[in-house]
């Protein structure tokens, strides 16, 4: 994307934190071809997202940040302080964990977004002792629809700082003993993340 400005307005903070898969079947024909995502431990992808995003929301908000939880389908041109895609991965053989974090492929704020990726990773790492997955970031998440404002409607603005986060593997037992065992860790290391984050933006 060209660059653009930071969406940073004066007053309360706002952050989007985006259940992924959460509700995808109300997709617009110009996402009909999202997924329902992977499943683990007898959850649904989707529904670990949401537990995660409304747990997160709430740490947010008891330290004055408003917050939207978002489905899979956001708003058109969507504008917050920072927008966070939360996900869980998924893995056939059952091997694979950690976590892992990326900013749009094609930012239009790239040292912004790369703020936002460097201030989850620490907080999020410390709050749950995950390791790092850095090596099997993939396109999809570089160049995730929500981040793509050029092609779809229902996206995030230009200017919105953005990150998406995979949390962990529904498909290893080590990663559901966070994500399911503990999910207020989780929930810590993504608020904790954003708060750093939101605290580094300059005055509007």
């Amino acid at each position: 994307l060209p660059p653009a400005p930071l969406w940073n307005p004066p007053g309360p903070k706002r952050v989007g934190l985006q259940a992924g898969h959460w509700r995808t079947e109300e997709a617009p024909p110009e996402l009909s071809r999202l997924q329902h995502g992977t499943s683990g431990g007898g959850k649904q992808e989707w529904e670990v997202n949401l537990d995660l995003a409304q747990r997160a929301a709430r740490l947010l908000e008891a330290e004055g940040v408003n917050v939207d939880v978002l489905p899979a389908i956001v708003p058109q041109r969507y504008r917050a302080h920072a927008f966070v895609s939360l996900h869980a991965d998924g893995d056939p053989t059952g091997q694979l964990r950690g976590f892992k974090i990326a900013r749009p492929g094609f930012s239009s704020i790239p040292d912004v977004d790369d703020q936002l990726v460097e201030a989850l990773y620490a907080a999020y790492e410390e709050a749950t002792g995950l390791p790092r997955d850095d090596e099997h970031i993939t396109r999809r998440m570089l160049y995730y629809y929500a981040f793509n404002s050029r092609r779809y409607c229902h996206a995030v603005a230009p200017g919105v700082p953005q990150a998406i986060v995979e949390m962990g593997f529904l498909t290893s037992a080590a990663d559901r003993r966070i994500l399911l065992g503990n999910p207020d860790l989780a929930a810590r290391g993504i608020a904790n993340g954003l708060l750093a984050f939101l605290g580094q933006l300059p005055e509007p």
